[in-house]
């Protein structure tokens, strides 16, 4: 069951990113990101009610810290797959989202193995083959500096989303998923009374809200089940798993938006997923 919650967060997580990266062509990343934050906060409000578990000012510290992760980690990634390349981008923030615990377990005293050891080498090599640097095609499909900034700071943020949840109490309920709304919802709020002009500006479209209602819908249920997951596995196993999520979002990048890759980025791309399966093995 542990395996088959972070499979199902995985390839939600991949949906949500493609949904929501499709809404900021049509809204800005700001609108975006506080529609997805708006109904994710009336979400974890109604599981506590709902389903109440005792109050642990520990874990909704800890949420408040994997909230730091998650809504910046969802800004970055938004913002750089606003910019295109969605099927380039995604692979990059998997593999250092997957990287991330297992860095965080080596500093907790965890010793991955020689696998695990390799698969963090192919991960590093993938984001080089996969952002096109070693490319001489221009038709292929390519990452501006900015754009692959972007995405290292997502992936990043992506992983500490994964370790800090885990770091919580497995009793907590849904509090740490609420908690993760505890400093981000009130620095998203100043960030729209501060950016209130621009706002205006940035009016709501019809496509733009069907694509943010659907990335709100996927990544609340990825949440769920990682957050059940993890409390039941284990972080390098779990996270590693849950970080493959780029495999669906490739799928969907292909699929509707005709994205074409040349042989190099296929190779980083096949890169990246065998780096996940081989730091999860190892770890």
């Amino acid at each position: 069951m542990v395996i088959f919650l972070a499979v199902i967060s995985a390839v939600l997580y991949g949906w949500s990113d493609y949904m929501g990266g499709r809404a900021t062509r049509h809204m800005s990343v700001l609108r975006v990101t506080l529609y997805v934050e708006f109904l994710m906060t009336i979400s974890y409000v109604a599981l506590v009610v709902f389903d109440p578990a005792p109050f642990a000012f520990r874990d909704v510290m800890w949420g408040a810290i994997a909230g730091i992760g998650g809504v910046g980690g969802v800004a970055a990634f938004y913002l750089a797959l606003s910019m295109g390349a969605i099927s380039v981008a995604s692979p990059v923030a998997g593999v250092l989202s997957a990287v991330v615990p297992v860095i965080v377990g080596i500093a907790l005293g965890e010793r991955p193995g020689v696998i695990a050891m390799l698969g963090i080498l192919l991960a590093l090599s993938s984001v080089v083959l996969v952002s096109g640097a070693l490319s001489s095609r221009r038709a292929e499909v390519t990452m501006p500096r900015r754009q692959v900034a972007l995405v290292i700071v997502s992936g990043v943020l992506f992983g500490l989303w994964y370790v800090a949840l885990d770091m919580a109490g497995s009793e907590s309920g849904w509090w740490t998923l609420l908690g993760s709304r505890a400093l981000t919802v009130p620095a998203l709020i100043i960030a729209a009374f501060m950016l209130r002009d621009r706002l205006k500006a940035d009016r709501a479209s019809s496509s733009g809200n069907r694509w943010t209602f659907g990335a709100w819908a996927t990544i609340l249920i990825a949440n769920l089940a990682y957050l059940v997951a993890v409390r039941s596995g284990l972080l390098s196993i779990v996270a590693v798993i849950a970080s493959m999520y780029p495999a669906s979002t490739i799928g969907l990048a292909i699929l509707l938006d005709r994205e074409r890759l040349s042989k190099t980025q296929w190779l980083g791309v096949w890169a990246a997923g065998c780096a996940c399966l081989l730091v999860g093995v190892g770890a």
